[in-house]
């Protein structure tokens, strides 16, 4: 079945050249297109994408409010979001990740690595797809941390709201506590609260293990879910950028 992606853009000639982009890609993708957020949004829940790729800056409701009424409001709270902007903005940038972006790519636009981006994350929405079908039917799941980031898995549990006990097995070992979707207690073999949880998101080889229970651990994260994961996110692409820049060398 072919990938339904929604683009968005009040510039037609940017959704015209997405179009011819994603068309020409070699892939079997369904290409929706709105011009502002309002009707991106009206077609989210109509025709339920498995992508949105969108412009921030736009009339009547700008890109940051439009993923964040896909993550608070719609049938689809964990569609992977990719903004596209004209502007080097850190604190736009932050604000986008805040409102549950997954991606964030620089106008004009590198046809090579948005492709790449594309099918990374609707590879991961695929797995993630599993991972629920498996959640619903038993009272758990299991993956491996090559194929599902930590961060992915955790925002995952937050946007459906789970309780239940999250191990981690790896280089470093650990426990990750979620009460109703909020992470409420970690610990690794090295550190308590957040900073298990930082020392535990770093890892990309290893094994995760989801079970539904009750949580009657003493809470030791104190920070917002959605702050930890902000600055989850932030140590992995710092990770990864070390990576890439050591493999350059």
């Amino acid at each position: 079945m072919a990938a339904k992606i929604l683009i968005v853009d009040d510039n037609p000639n940017v959704l015209r050249l997405l179009n011819i982009t994603l068309t020409k890609s070699g892939q079997d993708y369904q290409i929706i297109e709105a011009e502002n957020g309002e009707k991106a949004y009206e077609l989210a829940n109509k025709e339920k994408p498995d992508l949105i790729i969108s412009d921030v800056m736009m009339p009547q409701m700008d890109g940051i409010e439009l993923c964040w009424m896909i993550r608070e409001n719609s049938e689809i709270p964990l569609v992977p979001f990719i903004f596209l902007t004209s502007f080097d903005d850190p604190e736009m940038e932050i604000r986008g990740f805040r409102a549950g972006a997954d991606e964030y790519l620089s106008k004009p636009i590198d046809r090579k690595l948005l492709l790449q981006r594309v099918e990374e994350l609707l590879a991961r929405t695929r797995n993630l797809k599993k991972i629920e079908d498996t959640g619903e039917k038993q009272k758990g799941f299991s993956g491996d941390l090559h194929d599902l980031s930590l961060v992915e898995v955790a925002q995952m549990l937050n946007l459906n709201k789970k309780t239940g006990l999250l191990t981690i097995k790896g280089k470093v070992n650990g426990k990750i506590y979620f009460k109703n979707g909020q992470l409420w207690h970690a610990q690794s073999d090295h550190a308590q609260g957040e900073e298990a949880m930082y020392e535990l998101v770093a890892l990309d080889e290893g094994t995760f293990q989801f079970q539904s229970q009750e949580v009657e651990m003493e809470r030791n994260i104190q920070n917002s879910t959605m702050n930890v994961i902000m600055e989850a996110c932030r140590i992995m692409d710092e990770a990864k950028h070390k990576q890439e820049s050591g493999s350059e060398e």
